[in-house]
């Protein structure tokens, strides 16, 4: 019986798509000076920005959280699995010795050929059993991902009055986007002072 490395494989948080009908009411740009201020000024102007949704994922420290999570969970579940292929790896090596040196009857051999056979057929059924566990984990950690960010850009619009807050990510449906337009790190930087903030207060 040969030794058999079964892995799981790591699932990452797969990449968002998200847009958003905010407040259509008009606001006026305030009055701003510096290069921040005028960009905000432009944008306001503009009532359709967007948002890079890779960088927010890499940059989100919720997602690099839940990430490091499933990374840790993946390498148990296989580290579990290859234990226990060593061992089945093992327990056919011996029967493989005792067949070659007459240490077992015919019919002992075919019984222990079959449960040898039986356990093998279990260690893919329990590596299929840990890949879906990770695939409906990580399904569930995306949707909270995405809920995360509907849930803060509906309060962050609430005094921005953007008609729509586009994604973009590679490849996209937006072949063109002036980067005045670009909210992404202001978005980010809401996003992880909440985050930080509550994951300190459930401490």
């Amino acid at each position: 019986m040969k030794y058999m490395k079964l892995t799981i494989g790591i699932i990452p948080i797969a990449a968002l798509v998200l847009c958003m009908s905010c407040n259509k009411s008009k606001q006026t740009a305030s009055t701003a000076t510096g290069t921040n201020e005028t960009k905000t000024a432009q944008i306001a102007s503009g009532k359709i920005v967007y948002v890079e949704i890779d960088t927010i994922l890499n940059h989100y420290e919720m997602a690099k959280d839940m990430a490091a999570v499933m990374n840790g969970k993946s390498k148990s579940l296989d580290a579990d699995l290859n234990s226990k292929s060593k061992t089945l790896q093992s327990a056919g090596l011996d029967f493989q010795n005792k067949v070659q040196k007459g240490l077992v009857t015919q019919a002992q051999a075919q019984e222990m050929q079959q449960q040898l056979a039986s356990q093998e057929q279990g260690l893919y059924q329990l590596r299929d059993q840990y890949r879906m566990q990770l695939s409906e984990e990580a399904q569930v950690n995306q949707r909270k991902v995405i809920n995360a960010i509907m849930e803060y850009l509906k309060e962050y619009n609430k005094t921005k009055g953007y008609q729509y807050i586009l994604a973009n990510q590679f490849p996209s449906s937006i072949l063109y986007a002036d980067s005045t337009l670009n909210i992404t790190n202001d978005v980010i930087g809401g996003l992880n002072a909440k985050y930080l903030a509550e994951k300190k207060k459930a401490k």
